[in-house]
């Protein structure tokens, strides 16, 4: 991330990193982060995950835009 980029959201602070589905720059109050319960079967038996090297959960930090209209599933 390139430094002195500003939020593409606020456009008030400095951006941290990008939003993960679109790629607009994020400052940090602007990311939400997103998880997503993965669905391979392997991971999980009876709701308790069953692999402790995958985990059976994907964190997405994306911004408020991608959080309303982007299918994660």
């Amino acid at each position: 991330m390139e430094q002195g980029r500003k939020c593409g959201v606020c456009g008030k602070q400095d951006a941290v990193q990008e939003c993960e589905k679109c790629g607009v720059p994020l400052c940090p109050e602007c990311v939400k982060e997103v998880t997503v319960e993965t669905v391979d079967p392997g991971q999980k038996f009876m709701g308790v995950s069953t692999s402790p090297l995958k985990p059976s959960e994907k964190k997405w930090k994306v911004c408020e835009k991608c959080m309303q209209g982007e299918d994660f599933f």
